[in-house]
């Protein structure tokens, strides 16, 4: 249903969405309104479109409603950070063998991608990144983060995973003083994962 008024939020403060976001997460209103989140996954079936138990389609709206939320208190910092990396999960790559040809370093525990598949969405996230400066890192595991934080110097970083891993990875980078910003997976697993390159597009500001 419309409104029955107009309104014009350009005469809002430019940071007042932002501010309500900083509010929100310091005092975990989100986390008061579980209620909702049932309610949100129950009215539009969640559960049974995704083919997984109530309480984990109740947990990953409330995962996405977090990151979505961190993302947003993140955004001028992430904007405005000189030197950005992207996290890839190596389980997005087409091929999971040896025909995948990207090169691995020990020292960072991470595959670096050589383009050997057109259509393989390791390749298309790292040509998206490197072209607005990004340095790529696609890893076995998010627990590699760490290990990466210790040998760059960057100040943000954006990742890739299921809404859990991204949280754990928020958690690491913002220890480590960086901005962050999450992209989520819209299929996990072990292999053959996928993400929304538009998402992704966006979110490499």
């Amino acid at each position: 249903m419309a409104y029955s008024f107009n309104y014009d939020l350009t005469k809002l403060p430019r940071g007042f969405f932002k501010d309500i976001a900083r509010v929100v997460e310091k005092r975990q209103l989100h986390k008061k309104f579980s209620a909702f989140s049932k309610q949100s996954v129950r009215k539009f079936r969640v559960d049974k479109l995704l083919g997984i138990q109530l309480e984990d389609a109740i947990s990953i709206v409330e995962d996405l409603v977090d990151l979505q939320i961190k993302n947003l208190v993140h955004e001028e910092q992430f904007r405005n950070a000189q030197e950005k990396i992207l996290l890839v999960p190596h389980c997005c790559r087409k091929y999971m063998d040896w025909r995948c040809k990207a090169d691995f370093d020990p020292k960072f525990a991470s595959y670096f991608c050589n383009h050997c598949s057109e259509d393989c969405l390791a390749h298309h996230a790292t040509v998206l990144a490197e072209a607005r400066g990004y340095k790529v890192f696609i890893l076995p595991g998010g627990s590699c983060l760490k290990k990466i934080c210790e040998q760059l110097h960057c100040d943000a970083v954006s990742g890739i995973a299921c809404p859990e891993e991204i949280k754990l990875g928020i958690s690491v980078a913002e220890s480590s003083g960086m901005a962050v910003r999450g992209v989520p997976l819209t299929k996990n697993g072990c292999a053959n994962t996928q993400f929304n390159i538009d998402t992704l597009r966006e979110a490499l500001i």
